[in-house]
């Protein structure tokens, strides 16, 4: 007989590719053997490399989905991506943790696609009410710049730190590509070196890193060691063939 698997929650974009957004995240929850919810912030119209329109979907739609699934079930982590603006993201989050403050939040905030759509810019004053109710937030290199008011962008993430832990991604790090920080606290800092390993650049794979460090965090594992085996997981996603479209496996 098969272990009850640990609930998680993906509130995310509807990406039709299904390479990125709800879908992408539920490949990636089922490999890691947690049951999955997916509840949709957007419908939106691509391909993997053409982005052509998006149907935001309001707080109360999103509310609305994710009600009744944590009323019945016992979710231990929910990853947030792609979502309109920082109000409804707000509220969102306020609606999480008035039912469960237990629950572990992630937080990818995706600025633009990775073909280039921006979908809005988020000012730092008003992220921050949010960021102390977060367990994890993701920025890239170039989210983390832009939402850190161009400051150094080490510096803003150190800043950050003091609300909640920040793993800045280094895929777009103009000098050292593929170097992770973890900033724990502002002085506790992990490095996550890349894996040297043939690298293919992927659609979703912002995406699909945060749902598995949410998959980790559900199994019990540190935020460290979440993020490492998260790592390992996107190595072999972007190894996995030479398209833009990912295949996952653990």
């Amino acid at each position: 007989m098969s272990v009850q698997r640990k609930y998680v929650a993906s509130i995310a974009g509807f990406d039709p590719t299904a390479g990125a957004g709800i879908l992408a995240d539920l490949k990636c929850f089922e490999q890691h053997q947690v049951y999955g919810f997916g509840i949709c912030t957007a419908l939106t119209v691509q391909t993997d490399n053409n982005f052509i329109s998006v149907e935001w979907q309001s707080a109360n739609q999103i509310i609305s989905q994710l009600a009744p699934l944590l009323e019945k079930f016992e979710t231990t982590a929910i990853k947030i991506g792609l979502i309109k603006e920082l109000s409804i993201l707000e509220e969102v989050v306020a609606f999480i943790k008035l039912n469960n403050s237990d629950i572990a939040l992630i937080l990818d905030p995706i600025l633009s696609s990775s073909s280039g759509f921006g979908f809005h810019n988020w000012n730092t004053t008003e992220l921050t009410r949010i960021l102390t109710q977060l367990t994890l937030i993701t920025p890239n290199y170039e989210e983390m710049k832009s939402m850190g008011n161009r400051k150094s962008v080490e510096k803003a993430a150190s800043g950050w730190a003091a609300y909640c832990p920040v793993l800045l991604k280094g895929g777009h790090h103009p000098l050292l590509p593929g170097r992770d920080l973890l900033f724990e606290t502002p002085d506790k800092v992990h490095v996550l070196d890349p894996i040297p390993e043939n690298i293919f650049p992927k659609h979703g794979s912002g995406c699909i890193l945060s749902a598995a460090i949410t998959a980790n965090i559900a199994h019990g594992y540190s935020l460290n060691e979440a993020c490492h085996r998260a790592k390992n997981y996107i190595t072999n996603f972007l190894n996995s063939n030479t398209s833009l479209l990912g295949y996952h496996h653990h």
